[in-house]
């Protein structure tokens, strides 16, 4: 239903009455700014809601042309619960906007906004963005440079931001992501986008979750008090950047890497989560370092991944194991510091035939209520780490590990300090 916005203006009748008193014809652009929207208009010139379109059988407003601006000054684009508050599909060099000093409204459709496949150098911006169905926002095929950015997109039956169907090379910034009840952003079969600066809260899944998505950058995102995992790579999302993003107090792991190789995770702080700071699982080939990881259930854990860096990382005050290898060969664990962990500082479980074992390199273990390093089956190598103050063994490696040399242990629960190593104090 649309309101009195129908009627013009007294004053554009003013206008036009004097136009015609003098035999001038009234200059269509004139007319077209004056006339109010309708639900499901399609434009194809810069338009400005004067009021709001409420109850919108299908989509809200549809852009027809490239290169325009629509500028919803405040007012409310509101539906049934079908169609799209705001459809481009395919056009590009749009901007859809808010200049009005309250909310800009999108609402109550199956997607809030959607950019289609081959839009690019579009900018949604400014807008509150509720309580539709599928998605928030939604780029589907739509690739290059198209900007969403300072919205707040809150309470979607589902997903709040998605990008898919190879929509590549966008920017998704400093949008306020809240109470979705399903992802807050999910990028599905979408490479190389920017993802930086978004504060994501209270979803129903996980928070930011890449699926068969590559060389994307996730940069300066906050995930906090979803359900499900914070951050999350799966299925083939290769080749990824993941740096100086923060969660906490979700309710699985503050970073999950599944089935995906290649990932740089690097000086990020996932801390107080309900299961591992950061858990790779099958995945190959991925640099973790520089984050802190403490507080959580357990720190960094590996289960059957391989030929992985895991360097400079603080691993401190977890419930659980510090960082923990299972069945996981060809890693390197290097200058990391495990301490103050309810279990072992850390632990490498699994066979391994010769050749293919672990390196711990210069790693310190404090403090942790059970041993440092727990090394169980062979053949791993224990090179120049230090192990003081633990409840149980500074380093206790099982028989077939190699003694790299250097490592140092004192104070700790066993008169022995080491087994299976040297260790000097």
């Amino acid at each position: 239903m649309i309101h009195t916005s129908r009627t013009l203006s007294p004053g554009w009748f003013a206008a036009a009455g004097a136009a015609a008193l003098l035999g001038l014809s009234v200059p269509p652009a004139a007319a077209h700014a004056a006339a109010p929207l309708s639900c499901g208009q399609t434009l194809t010139a810069d338009a400005v809601l004067t009021a709001d379109l409420l109850d919108c059988p299908g989509d809200g407003l549809v852009i027809g042309r490239g290169g325009i601006t629509v500028d919803l000054n405040g007012h409310t684009v509101d539906g049934v619960g079908l169609g799209v508050g705001i459809r481009n599909d395919g056009f590009d060099n749009t901007t859809v906007t808010n200049s009005g000093a309250t909310a800009a409204r999108v609402e109550q459709f199956d997607h809030g906004v959607r950019l289609g496949p081959g839009a690019s150098g579009n900018a949604v911006e400014k807008l509150t963005v509720h309580d539709n169905e599928l998605a928030g926002v939604e780029l589907a095929g739509a690739d290059g440079d198209n900007r969403v950015r300072g919205n707040l997109v809150d309470r979607q039956a589902q997903r709040g931001i998605v990008l898919t169907g190879g929509a590549g090379g966008n920017v998704i910034t400093d949008n306020t992501i809240t109470a979705n009840q399903g992802e807050g952003i999910f990028v599905e079969d979408s490479d190389n986008n920017r993802l930086e600066g978004n504060h994501i809260a209270d979803t129903g899944d996980g928070g930011l979750v890449l699926e068969a998505a590559s060389r994307n950058t996730l940069l300066g995102n906050t995930v906090g008090n979803s359900s499900d995992g914070a951050f999350v790579l799966r299925l083939g999302s290769n080749a990824n950047l993941v740096q100086d993003n923060t969660s906490s107090l979700n309710q699985d792991a503050g970073m999950t890497v599944s089935d995906s190789s290649g990932n740089r995770i690097l000086s990020n702080r996932f801390r107080d989560n309900g299961d591992s700071g950061i858990f790779l699982q099958a995945s190959d080939s991925n640099t973790i370092t520089g984050n802190d990881v403490s507080g959580n259930t357990g720190g960094i854990e590996l289960n059957h991944a391989d030929r992985n860096l895991i360097q400079s990382n603080t691993a401190d005050r977890t419930t659980g194991d510090g960082i923990a290898l299972e069945d996981s060969l060809h890693n390197t664990v290097r200058l990391n510091r495990a301490g103050h962990n309810g279990s072992r500082g850390i632990s490498v479980d699994g066979e391994a035939a010769a050749g293919t074992g672990n390196r711990l390199i210069r790693n310190t273990a404090e403090a942790n209520l059970g041993d440092g390093i727990h090394v169980a089956k062979a053949v791993h190598t224990l090179q120049d780490n230090i192990a003081r103050d633990n409840d149980g063994w500074g380093i206790l490696a099982g028989p077939g590990n190699t003694d790299g040399g250097g490592n140092r242990a004192s104070g700790n629960a066993e008169p022995g300090q080491c087994a299976g190593v040297v260790c000097v104090p």
